[in-house]
């Protein structure tokens, strides 16, 4: 007969339920923690205790118990590696090798700012590409020196709880403000006052977000207070952030009388200067180092970010190029191209991450240069995104420009007046290959402008006499189409473009994906260009294959970048040059994924090489 549990208590924290007839870790309920108002960053509170008492006396070599349970506690490695400290003037912190659950919950506002930004603001010229490397630099900054006060001071209490509640406010405030955010606004319009009202309130989120980290860094310097050496760098933090915090206000009445570009620029010099005086003391303090912080795991985490929100366009321009159901070789081989080169951006970054160092100038360096290398990815997921639909574009929009270019030439070396044969075959041949391009789309919601096409075929009917308005109706009808399949996948002409007819759109819509082709092969470049230089900052000492892969990195870096170089020709330019015939092919994306599955294929070589040849030297010296 089946026997109710019997409840056994296990420990203060948490009791068991036990069967008779079963093992006793079946199941288990759990208490909620305790929780404290304040937790201390010392990694033992007793010895603190003590030290406070006794000024001057070592401090504990042996610390084995710490009165707060809380994440970061002692465990034998740090129990190993704080034996080594001795000075009674440093104070020793724990140091939590794992990020907390609130730590990555606070991610989840960053990936949802940078979500929903991307979303409203496409690149699609120089302009919004300023204003989304400068959103994201706000954004990452901020996230950043979150992130230094937790992998350091960070510790499960009431305060911090509330502490990150605030911050999560702060992330939703960016949220708000990101719609209206964008560089270059005119003064005097709307929507150069909706800018402003968006500066104005950022500069606000700002001083907010820099007065709750310094408080938090009060909080720890409250607990440090009794150690001489803690003094001058925790204070130099809390000064910098409060300093900062005072800018960001001062900003706020500059932007009031409309300074702005000025008011800009001071902004990101704020921020570069608040991060570097931060990490140059850091790398300076040996108890505020970054050495044996989970401060690898948080980029590594954030490095995974941006290259999920890649994955998140990917699904959208999949769904976006599939809208017709037709999936050719082109469309197909673009797909996995994408697929590949993140892929391989996880690969070339994972397999080389070093997390013994960090601590040392050298590695405050690897650090902060996350930034422009995040910057790189972000561009090179969003390029790859858009131009999938280039592709998509190219794909479907051929056969109307054949019947075209076909048409255009036969024109040329037409008489006037032109043949009316001549003019209703052509007329039915180009009113065919639209209405082939509108059945590809009857099940979307978007209607053609079909009385507007066939108004310019009638047209051409009706012009025999002039080869050039005939010209220009043919054009017009290629503008529609182009237009009604821009439309159906997406694609918006930029909002800078004066569009006064069909054939303005075309030129916007190819002065848009010249943008994303520049910034999509310059980021690809550097992108690797920055591999190679976190490569080498990230480990000490270095194999020759290795230092070979950074060089080969370096060097297919420059060349995809210089890939850049080439501008995307007119629609109607006569250049048949092996670079024209390049861009007009779907090899833009497999040239990246060749490239970088080049340099992790030379990379593994080189590395599987060299420790070969060194391993036979072993060997041989081990045996003489």
């Amino acid at each position: 007969m089946f026997k109710f549990p019997k409840l056994q208590k296990v420990t203060s924290i948490h009791h068991v339920l036990v069967a008779d007839d079963e093992d006793e870790t079946t199941f288990t309920i759990t208490h909620p923690k305790h929780l404290t108002w304040f937790a201390s960053p010392l990694v033992n509170e007793r010895a603190a205790a003590r030290h406070n008492r006794e000024h001057g006396e070592a401090f504990l070599k042996h610390p084995h118990s710490s009165v707060n349970e809380s994440h970061g506690s002692n465990t034998p490695e740090n129990e190993k590696e704080h034996e080594q400290y001795e000075d009674p003037e440093e104070p020793v912190l724990k140091r939590a090798h794992e990020s907390s659950t609130i730590q990555l919950f606070y991610d989840l506002f960053f990936v949802a700012n940078l979500t929903t930004f991307t979303a409203l603001h496409e690149i699609d010229d120089a302009e919004t590409l300023k204003s989304y490397i400068a959103f994201f630099a706000i954004l990452w900054f901020t996230w950043f020196q979150v992130a230094l006060f937790d992998v350091r001071f960070s510790n499960d209490s009431a305060f911090e709880r509330l502490s990150k509640a605030l911050q999560f406010g702060i992330m939703t405030g960016f949220a708000i403000v990101g719609p209206n955010f964008q560089l270059g606004a005119e003064d005097g319009t709307a929507e150069g006052k909706a800018t402003f009202q968006a500066y104005q309130t950022l500069s606000l989120i700002l001083m907010a977000s820099r007065l709750i980290l310094a408080c938090q860094y009060g909080a720890a310097y409250v607990w440090l207070v009794n150690y001489k050496k803690a003094h001058v760098p925790l204070l130099a933090h809390i000064g910098t952030l409060f300093v900062a915090a005072m800018i960001y206000l001062g900003l706020f009445f500059s932007f009031r009388n409309n300074i702005g570009e000025t008011g800009l620029i001071a902004w990101f010099i704020t921020i570069g200067f608040e991060a570097i005086v931060i990490l140059l003391v850091s790398g300076r303090t040996k108890f505020l180092s970054f050495r044996k912080t989970a401060i690898v795991e948080r980029l590594g985490l954030l490095t995974l970010i941006i290259l999920g929100e890649g994955i998140i366009g990917l699904c959208n321009s999949v769904s976006k190029v599939g809208s017709d159901g037709v999936f050719t070789s082109d469309i197909i081989g673009m797909i996995i191209s994408s697929v590949a080169i993140i892929y391989f951006i996880w690969m070339l970054y994972f397999d080389q991450e070093e997390t013994n160092h960090v601590g040392t100038l050298r590695q405050m360096a690897w650090t902060i240069l996350h930034f422009p290398f995040h910057v790189t990815v972000l561009l090179v997921v969003e390029g790859l995104n858009r131009l999938s639909v280039w592709v998509k574009l190219l794909d479907t929009i051929t056969p109307l420009a054949l019947v075209f270019e076909n048409f255009e030439n036969a024109l040329a070396n037409s008489t006037i007046p032109v043949s009316e044969d001549f003019l209703k075959e052509s007329v039915k041949s180009l009113n065919e290959t639209i209405n082939q391009l509108i059945e590809k789309f009857e099940l979307l919601n978007v209607d053609a402008d079909t009385a507007s096409i066939n108004l310019y075929l009638n047209d051409m009917l009706n012009s025999t006499s002039n080869i050039s308005t005939i010209a220009d109706d043919a054009s017009q009808v290629l503008g529609l189409g182009f237009s009604y399949v821009c439309e159906n996948l997406g694609v918006d002409a930029p909002e800078s473009a004066v569009i006064e007819a069909p054939t303005d759109q075309v030129f916007a819509i190819f002065g848009l994906f010249s943008t994303v082709y520049i910034y999509f092969f310059s980021a690809a470049g550097l992108c690797l260009i920055f591999l190679a230089v976190l490569f080498w900052l990230g480990k000490r000492r270095k194999l020759r294959g290795e230092i070979l892969s950074i060089g080969v990195r370096i060097a297919v870096g420059v060349g995809l970048s210089l890939l850049a170089l080439m501008d995307l020709p007119s629609l109607y330019a006569d250049d048949n040059s092996a670079i024209s015939t390049y861009l007009y092919t779907p090899w833009l994306l497999p040239t990246v994924v060749i490239c970088y599955g080049v340099v992790i294929l030379v990379d593994n070589l080189l590395i599987n090489y060299v420790r070969k040849v060194i391993t036979k030297k072993r060997m041989r010296s081990e045996s003489v």
